[in-house]
Formats: C-alpha cells, structure tokens, sequence
C-alpha cells in the first residue's frame, strides 16, 4: 500500500510533526511511505514562539516532498497535483488548528475531483483552546469531504460527532511516544548536575501556552512546599507569548531557589533527561483534548498530576496512575500533588505498565488506518 501524509514532519518542530513523523516511521517498515509538507509554515507575524524549525540532531527520516504554503492559495493545487502524480492509497492528515481549515479542505476537494485518494484525518481538536473566527465553519470545510475521521479521545469524538454528524467517525487512544528513551543521561547525574539531589522533582513540559496553566501550577507550589519541604519544581519549554507573566510569579512565591526554569525548546535527544529525574509530571491544564506529554511521561514509568479536564482523565487513572485533581484551582492541584506522594511507587509502576500496552502504535495502526477491503 502506498501511503501519502500532509502536514509538518521535520525539519518542522512540534508534536505535531513528531507524532506524523513517528507514524510514518511505523509505517514504512512494510509500506510505501512519503510525507508532502510545507516549504513554509506559519508567517512570522503570527508564530507566537522563537523558532519553527526543528534543530535536534537525532530526527526521523522518512521520504519528504516540501511543496505547500498553507497561507499561500497559489501552492494548493500544486500540492494536491504532486500528491495525485505519486498515487497514493490513503492520504493521512492531522487536525488541530483552523489556520489549515482553508488548504486541507481544498487539497482534499481536489484529489476526490481528479482521484479515487481515500482521506483520512487524525482530530486533535474541534473545540479548540485558543479562538479562532468561525471556527466551526471551517473545521466542517475541512474535515467534511474526508472519508474517515480518527479521534485519540472521548471528549473530541463527542465534539467530531456533534459537528459533522453523517462522518464515519472513530474513536481511539493516542499512542505512547517511546522513542526518546535512549539511555544518554544518567538520572543521578543530571541530578547532581541540576543541584537537585535528594528532590522530589515536579515536572512541567512542552509548549509554555496559557491554556496548559503553568501559571496555576506556579500558585500552587508554595502550598507542596509546606506539605513536603524537599519538593522542587522543574518547568522546561519554550514560552509562547510574555515570559514576565511566569517570572513575576515565581518571584512573588520566594521560592525561586526552589524551582528551576528552562525556558527554552528541548531538542529530541535532551528530552530523557527532564523525564528521568523528574518523580511526577504534572498536567495543570486549563482546557484539553488528550496529551502526547503524558505519553512521554508513561514511557519513562512515571506518574502523572491532571487537571479534570477534556480527555485527561481518561489517560490518567486516578490514584492508579496519577491522581485527577478535583479541580482546576491551585488548591486542588496542589493537594492532588502531595496526594501522588502518598500512593505507593511501586503500585503506580505497575499500573502504568498495564496502560502502556494500551497505547502501542500498532493497536493503533491497525484500528484506525487502513482501508478496508
């Protein structure tokens, strides 16, 4: 079978980009692979990060043809033209913003004008964190002419159903990110290197946005510190948007001493060492669909701190493999923190590993993507 993606792969960073790209790598072990990806990808007026492009010196390769500016209405037919001239089966797509609404839902018309091209998209969002003008419209002109649509939650398949309800529509589960565990850091050095020995590490990682509620977390630490003095937080990611909302937050807890603040993007062969000294990661999201950060966290064997939001609770199993807090206060979150103290480690191992053989990419493949006979 021949197999065509649309979207960001590297060199583009993200999790968009490396949940396609690892995909894709599943993949092509037996089929015919080749991704068709932007030449470029947001102007830069509107990027509210540093950087678009991916730097880590360890990245997947997989076939890659550059051809699309999705603001650029002159390079979809071209896009769509190259993606018929190669034949594919299955075109594979991902949505998550509106930003793309207009050149998906082209492309997609035009290959089921000129081809027998099946579609399917994989649905990170419908109901999307940050607004966005006629949001529904252009998620239906998007979404509406595809053939199948895959969702890696409960909450976006009810969102997905409530929008384009004649779909076919699948509900599933997002797959495990296990290819960052590369046996490159020592946990007790990166430890001693970091001067957090002897630390229950709080973890916060990815993509600093205002919805994920780092924020909420930053309030919340002052109270873990009363409960469990050897507590130390640890934020790494690259802000999108005012670093001094963050640092005058840490400032006014008088605990900076206490929190260390990585401000910048991890590149692909650093990400193990924030996991492997971390002893929880915590998810003190705002809004959410599901989370390729928890995935990265349960590859590492290690509990997660949610927010009862979107499809968070349905990754996270309270007092099994994390806690669900009761809600998004920082109160709450912190008490859900030092309530993961108190459960047994072992415990939470074990547990972890039973839902880790839930999130396999290849359970994944073989529900969702290919076409039936």
């Amino acid at each position: 079978m021949k197999i065509a993606f649309l979207g960001p792969v590297w060199p583009w960073r993200g999790g968009i980009a490396q949940f396609i790209s690892l995909l894709a790598e599943e993949l092509q072990s037996e089929q015919q692979v080749r991704a068709f990806t932007f030449i470029k990808q947001y102007p830069k007026l509107i990027f509210p990060g540093k950087e678009q492009l991916d730097k880590s010196a360890k990245h997947i390769d997989i076939d890659t043809i550059q051809n699309l500016i999705p603001y650029n209405p002159l390079t979809w037919k071209k896009t769509a033209k190259d993606i018929i001239a190669w034949n594919p089966d299955l075109l594979i797509l991902k949505y998550w913003i509106p930003f793309f609404a207009p050149a998906f839902g082209y492309i997609i018309r035009y290959l089921k004008k000129h081809s027998d091209i099946k579609v399917h998209y994989i649905i990170d969002n419908i109901d999307f964190h940050e607004k966005w003008f006629a949001a529904d419209l252009l998620s239906k002109y998007a979404l509406n002419k595809a053939d199948r649509l895959i969702c890696m939650s409960d909450s976006v398949y009810s969102d997905a159903k409530n929008l384009l309800p004649n779909s076919e529509i699948i509900a599933t589960v997002h797959p495990v990110y296990d290819c960052y565990d590369n046996n490159n850091f020592s946990a007790e050095k990166v430890r001693e290197e970091m001067q957090i020995t002897d630390k229950k590490v709080i973890l916060f990682f990815g993509y600093i946005k205002a919805y994920k509620g780092l924020d909420l977390l930053i309030k919340a630490f002052p109270k873990v510190k009363q409960k469990l003095n050897d507590a130390h937080l640890l934020i790494v990611g690259e802000i999108y948007g005012d670093d001094s909302v963050y640092l005058d937050l840490i400032k006014n807890t008088n605990l900076q001493n206490e929190i260390t603040f990585v401000r910048e993007f991890v590149p692909n062969e650093e990400i193990e060492k924030y996991f492997k000294v971390a002893d929880v990661l915590v998810l003190p999201y705002k809004s959410a669909t599901q989370s390729g950060v928890a995935q990265i966290a349960y590859s590492f064997d290690l509990g997660v701190v949610c927010t009862p939001v979107g499809g968070l609770p349905e990754i996270i199993l309270d007092k099994k493999t994390g806690i669900v807090t009761k809600s998004t206060d920082p109160e709450d979150i912190a008490q859900g923190i030092i309530d993961f103290f108190d459960l047994d480690k072992i415990k939470v191992s074990q547990e972890i590993r039973k839902e880790y053989s839930k999130y396999s990419w290849s359970e994944f493949i073989d529900k969702v993507l290919y076409l039936e006979d």
